[in-house]
Formats: structure tokens, sequence, C-alpha cells
């Protein structure tokens, strides 16, 4: 190769990494004006727990536990009621429509 094009060369990147630091520079001074003139950021502030801790999560363990136990005896004895009223109208609907109903068409 021909030592007046590597000088050549060797130039031209000098002057290319010159132009990307100038590039860097030029940005980040861009970056840095930005952040100065946008609007300060309010402050985080951390939730005292105290106050919005559910009046359950105050009960001893063991007082939850019966909590459960008590709404699953209630929820099981509502659900059987409404089972037992539901098979009740059942069968007084079903007989309903074989005795009376069948009754009135055949007149």
């Amino acid at each position: 190769m021909n030592p007046d094009h590597q000088s050549k060369e060797q130039e031209f990147k000098q002057r290319e990494a010159e132009l990307k630091e100038r590039e860097i520079k030029i940005r980040m001074r861009e970056l840095e004006a930005e952040l100065e003139d946008s609007t300060p950021v309010q402050p985080t502030v951390k939730h005292k727990e105290s106050l919005g801790r559910p009046w359950y999560k105050r009960l001893p363990k063991i007082a939850r536990f019966g909590l459960i136990v008590v709404g699953v005896i209630v929820a099981v004895r509502v659900a059987t009621w409404l089972a037992t009223l539901l098979l009740i109208f059942g069968v007084g609907w079903a007989g309903y429509k074989l005795f009376w109903e069948g009754d009135r068409n055949q007149d």
C-alpha cells in the first residue's frame, strides 16, 4: 500500500473519532438541559400500615381461623336451606303440573 494513502486513511479515522466525540458531547449537553428543564418529581411517601389495615388482620390467627370455620358452617346451613326450598318448590310445581293443570285440560 501507498504510504500517502495510509496517512490519509489514518487522518480520516482520526477526524471521524473527533466528530463522534463532539456528537456525544453535544448529545450529553442536550440531555442535561432536558433534565434541568423538566418539572421536579414529587417525592414518594411511605404510607403507614396501621391506618389501612383491615380489622381482620389485627385479630390473632386462631380468631381468624374461628371466623372462617363459623363462616363455612353458616354458608353450608344457608345452602342446605336453599336446596330444601328449591326441592319443595320443584315437587310442588311438578304436582301442580300433574294433578291440577291436567284436570283443567280435560274439561
